[in-house]
């Protein structure tokens, strides 16, 4: 699976066209916590006890149960397969969903730890009811990247990333496009061994 675009967005990841209808809000709900994800993380990058080899498993053990909190795998799961995702039985979806879910909890947290200080500027947000768009941007020594958070609100009033965009591209356009291309041609069981074979590259 092509990985250009996602590698670069997973590096900085946590330091159709755009429908929402603005609002002037310097700081909704969707951004503080998508906010306070962001900082949980990068404290646990830059806590000094959780550097080095010895340490992998307590780190990535932070870093997955932060990634949990604010990611929604199962909805993008349900996106990136789109029209296929009908034709799956509820214990393919739950098998997906984890496969899935493994594959991008195990790229994330295999770039973060390569985070080097970058500052995260936000930008500015736009809410419509229960979807939320949330603007960012990665300032580096050598260029500024946008990155924008997809979000929609949750029952209990969590917000809940469900696509992210970089320089225009959307994560779960490019694996929806990947998954439709494979299912055209192949068996569902084939796009399920890609997915192990690139959990256990």
């Amino acid at each position: 699976m092509k990985q250009s675009k996602i590698a670069v967005l997973v590096l900085i990841f946590f330091s159709a066209c755009v429908f929402f209808s603005a609002q002037d809000a310097l700081a909704s709900p969707a951004r503080d916590q998508l906010k306070l994800t962001i900082d949980q993380v990068l404290e646990i990058l830059q806590d000094q006890s959780l550097k080095g080899e010895e340490h992998t498993k307590a780190r990535r053990a932070s870093l997955r149960r932060v990634i949990h909190e604010r990611f929604s795998f199962a909805k993008m799961s349900q996106l990136s397969l789109a029209r296929h995702w009908r034709k799956r039985s509820k214990e393919e979806k739950k098998i997906f969903i984890g496969l899935f879910g493994k594959l991008l909890e195990q790229t994330y947290i295999s770039k973060m730890e390569a985070y080097t200080s970058e500052k995260v500027v936000y930008v500015k947000e736009f809410v419509k009811k229960k979807k939320a768009q949330v603007y960012t941007k990665i300032i580096t020594d050598s260029v500024d990247i946008p990155i924008d958070y997809r979000m929609y609100k949750t029952k209990d009033g969590s917000w809940m990333v469900y696509d992210i965009v970089i320089e225009g591209v959307s994560l779960v356009g490019n694996y929806r496009s990947q998954f439709d291309q494979i299912l055209q041609k192949d068996t569902y069981e084939k796009l399920l061994g890609e997915l192990k074979k690139k959990i256990e590259s």
